[in-house]
């Protein structure tokens, strides 16, 4: 599913370039404003409460605007994909955009921002004053005022979609049909990474996709590397330590005594070295795999498998170092009698 939210400064060409994409992507126009009136005209109990809000000039408040967009999500639920206009707009409003979106087995594919400089924007939008008789762009003053409001709301925004790697910034300078081609040149990576299944939900996907990497990347951290970090380790001073600490004692109390020695120092100095690895391999493969489509459960999935990494190499390593151990041979053992 793809599914965009739209920024661009008043007079970027905004609302020409969504009708394109909505007709190329056969996307839904999920416009906050238009939700808003529908909801009231149809006088839904969202509709009401927020007609109630705004007659006594509170804003809506995010609960009740989420609420409208997951009413408008389920009754578009054949849609391959939805472009937000107008939303979200503060931090908060994108974090519960992502858990409605992850509740509803999809997530936010990208912010596309169409960048056009100050000067252009104040040129098209008395341009478009003329035409248009609108005051708002008629008056220098107040479209500056309107392009500062717009750089400062959307900073966060551009800072909270950089760190999930979905924030892409395409030059709204140009011709209509040169700016639509960057917006697709933009779009259409991301289209060939998308997994099709010829069967079963989105949900039944994503549950089959994230286990299946995580238990690719543990198998092999509990076996081959442990094996021969513990081979390099059994070599070190802690093998010697263990090799003294045997020799006061014979049989069971010597293997007893040198697995505890070699237990500590051993396991914990291969879990150093194994685990960051491994967790990063994970992170590469579970980023790749799971963020796309579960945004929010993404550091969730991480931290489960990182247990599992911890409890699978401690575990091998003491298997494997207990074998390892150095035991009293037959002539130490005739000596000491």
């Amino acid at each position: 599913m793809l599914n965009i939210v739209l920024f661009g400064p008043p007079g970027a060409g905004k609302g020409t370039q969504s009708e394109n994409l909505i007709k190329k992507y056969q996307l839904v126009h999920l416009s906050t404003g238009d939700i808003l009136r529908s909801e009231i005209a149809a006088g839904t109990q969202l509709g009401i409460e927020a007609k109630m809000l705004m007659d006594a000039g509170v804003l809506v408040p995010d609960e009740v605007v989420i609420a409208m967009i997951s009413s408008k999500l389920d009754h578009n639920k054949d849609a391959k994909g939805f472009i937000f206009d107008g939303f979200p707009r503060t931090t908060a409003q994108a974090e519960a955009l992502d858990k409605l979106l992850y509740q509803k087995h999809t997530s936010i594919t990208m912010m596309l921002a169409l960048e056009v400089n100050d000067e252009e924007l104040i040129k098209r939008l008395l341009s478009r004053g003329k035409e248009s008789g609108r005051p708002d762009d008629q008056n220098e003053r107040i479209i500056r005022n309107r392009i500062d409001e717009y750089n400062n709301k959307t900073a966060p925004l551009k800072e909270y979609y950089s760190s999930q790697n979905k924030f892409r910034i395409v030059n709204g300078i140009g011709s209509v049909d040169d700016i639509f081609n960057s917006l697709c040149s933009a779009i259409e990576p991301t289209q060939r990474k998308v997994i099709i299944s010829t069967s079963g939900s989105d949900k039944k996907v994503i549950k089959k996709e994230a286990p299946k990497a995580v238990k690719t990347v543990v198998k092999p951290a509990a076996n081959n590397v442990v094996k021969v970090e513990v081979k390099k380790t059994l070599k070190a001073p802690a093998k010697k330590a263990a090799v003294k600490a045997s020799r006061p004692v014979s049989g069971k109390a010597a293997k007893t005594s040198a697995k505890k020695v070699v237990s500590k120092k051993v396991v914990k100095k291969i879990a150093k070295k194994v685990v960051p690895k491994k967790v990063k391999v994970v992170k590469k493969k579970l980023v790749k795999k799971v963020a796309a489509k579960k945004p929010v459960a993404k550091n969730k999935v991480i931290k489960k498998a990182v247990k599992k990494i911890i409890k699978k190499v401690t575990k091998t390593a003491k298997k494997i170092v207990a074998k390892k151990v150095v035991k009293p041979s037959k002539k130490s053992s005739k000596k000491r009698k």
